[in-house]
């Protein structure tokens, strides 16, 4: 009896673990990370005294899936007032930033900074860092060309994206879905912001988005766009896309921009049709991303 017993706890348990356990590789989240930025560890210290001299330093690392060029990532320390001296305020990445680096970069915004203005009592002041820089991601997936749901090669009706179907970026597409409507086959990809950044159209300038330009917001929650197929599906493709420069159009075509969401692609099917072929969307933005640290001073 006691051995039924044990044997019917380890079946409960063996069950219970199914059900619970780790996610399928269709199932887990692809990873997004770009550009990590942070203040290195005592520079700036947490306080410091009126006219003691102290660094700041930033280290970078790429950890995202997209080569950054020399000059393509910018940093801007913002909230120092006049009073925070031997500080550059902007600065940019000296050498290329190779893709999912193992070792940071270091990028030195002062060396002997210091406080000068006179104070009586403890100050504390919050500096504030925005990181601007180009990148872009890669998505590939595999669609089903049939004017049939049940097509005996492959099936229109599956969510197309996978675990690996990203590069590692901070957007990504996190759907790809195909419906039949008639002699329509329209194919819907979902572009999503993963961090907690801001996304601008690839063109758009960081030292104008850092000085608030009215004419550069308008390309924020905007993104590059190129949709990728097999040279025989190119001339019966097109998407519902922008042009990629002010006044952002609307135009069919499989390269242009698009806000962030919801881009429809839409393809006339011929009633023969009954094949698999690739897909890939390519996307490229700006990324914008910010962190404070408080120093207190001390008179």
């Amino acid at each position: 009896m006691k051995t039924h017993i044990a044997i019917l706890l380890v079946l409960s348990l063996m069950i219970i673990s199914g059900a619970t356990g780790c996610p399928s590789s269709a199932t887990k989240a692809e990873a997004a990370s770009g550009l990590q930025v942070s203040f290195v560890t005592d520079a700036p210290p947490l306080s410091a005294s009126v006219n003691q001299e102290f660094p700041i330093y930033l280290d970078i690392l790429n950890a995202g899936g997209q080569f950054i060029n020399k000059g393509d990532a910018k940093f801007y320390l913002s909230g120092i007032g006049p009073d925070l001296e031997g500080v550059r305020a902007i600065q940019s990445n000296e050498r290329s930033l190779s893709k999912q680096s193992i070792s940071p970069d270091r990028i030195i915004l002062a060396d002997k900074a210091k406080f000068t203005f006179p104070i009586e009592s403890l100050y504390t002041s919050t500096i504030a860092l925005t990181s601007c820089y180009t990148y872009g991601t890669t998505a590939q997936a595999t669609l089903c060309i049939s004017a049939k749901n049940d097509s005996s090669v492959c099936n229109s009706a599956t969510e197309k994206i996978t675990a690996t179907s990203n590069s590692v970026a901070p957007l990504q597409v996190t759907s790809v879905k195909e419906e039949i409507v008639g002699n329509k086959l329209r194919v819907f990809i979902v572009l999503t912001n993963k961090l907690k950044g801001q996304v601008y159209l690839p063109d758009a300038d960081c030292d104008k988005l850092q000085a608030k330009d009215i004419s550069e917001s308008f390309k924020q929650d905007k993104v590059g766009v190129e949709v990728r197929l097999p040279d025989r599906e190119k001339s019966s493709f097109v998407c519902k896309l922008l042009t990629s420069a002010a006044p952002y159009v609307p135009q069919d075509s499989l390269v242009g921009s698009a806000n962030m969401g919801t881009v429809v692609c839409e393809r006339t099917l011929a009633g023969n049709e009954n094949y698999a072929t690739p897909f890939a969307v390519i996307l490229r933005y700006k990324y914008v991303e910010s962190m404070s640290k408080t120093i207190n001073i001390l008179p």
